[in-house]
């Protein structure tokens, strides 16, 4: 097995954002975890992050991905607790050797955010998690709150926005220092198969969920247009952008070069999940 190094300057904070698709899904198929596993180990290689979060995983494939990531170095850990009766976790993967852990907490998407439970139409419980650290380098402290909202109810996902970002002032966190990563599933909700793929982005980036965090002044990192970040295990995304890095209008964090979605997929055509990952460098600035 090949190995992960890590090569990103110990300055920039290489951040990701990435929905691992649920491994306990696919079984017999070549999107079974197994399958997957190698590929998205060369996929994390390639990208070399600093810090992720990810959607959708359960506990063994977090530690395989952990594993993966630790070949090289025992440099990684993850944070996260389990949202539903699935066991899936909102996980933050972060290097040690560059960020020191403060605190971490999980809240959930509903009307008591401090225990678990679906609401406002949501198939399952859906939370985030929260991470405080500090940049060894630079001593600065930085949170990122890893969520993941629900599909296909958007109702759920107009009302969990309010809590997220409710949180964030409840928790003390200034804007400035905030990045909020993760899977949005701002997909419209009433649309069919003959939708183009034109109208769903546009109807994406007009969703409520979108438009509260612009409102809330959080700027999404990427700065191309639309690119789908759903592939269905697809050469081909579709869709709208679903899958985000923000960071807030006056952050103290700047994006260094281009925010990137990440189509690796090996020689036979196979991905490491039904979604690209996305990542970011993000350098200190104040």
């Amino acid at each position: 097995m090949d190995t992960i190094t890590p090569e990103v300057s110990s300055l920039i904070v290489r951040v990701c954002t990435f929905n691992l698709h649920y491994g306990y899904d696919d079984h017999g198929t070549p999107n079974a975890w197994d399958k997957r596993r190698i590929v998205l180990k060369n996929c994390l290689k390639n990208m070399q992050p600093s810090i992720m979060g990810t959607q959708e995983g359960y506990p063994p494939q977090l530690y395989d991905v952990l594993e993966d990531l630790n070949l090289s170095s025992k440099c990684w850990s993850w944070i996260g607790e389990k949202l539903d009766d699935w066991r899936k976790i909102n996980a933050i993967f972060y290097r040690h050797d560059l960020f020191s852990l403060i605190s971490t907490t999980t809240f959930w998407y509903n009307e008591h955010p401090d225990t678990s439970g679906a609401a406002w139409g949501a198939n399952s419980p859906r939370g985030c998690t929260r991470g405080q650290f500090e940049h060894i380098a630079t001593k600065q402290p930085f949170i990122i709150y890893n969520t993941h909202l629900d599909y296909p109810c958007q109702n759920a996902r107009h009302h969990s926005i309010p809590v997220l970002l409710s949180r964030i002032k409840e928790n003390g966190d200034h804007n400035d220092k905030v990045i909020v990563t993760g899977d949005f599933n701002n997909w419209p909700e009433k649309t069919d198969g003959d939708t183009s793929v034109d109208k769903l982005t546009l109807l994406g980036q007009k969703a409520s969920e979108i438009e509260q965090m612009k409102a809330a002044s959080f700027v999404d990192t990427y700065q191309h247009g639309e690119t789908p970040t759903f592939n269905g295990f697809r050469t081909v995304g579709y869709g709208p952008k679903i899958d985000f890095i923000w960071i807030s209008s006056n952050s103290v964090y700047r994006v260094e070069g281009e925010t990137k979605v990440d189509d690796y997929h090996d020689d036979d055509g196979y991905f490491p999940s039904d979604h690209f990952p996305v990542y970011a460098d993000l350098i200190y600035t104040a």
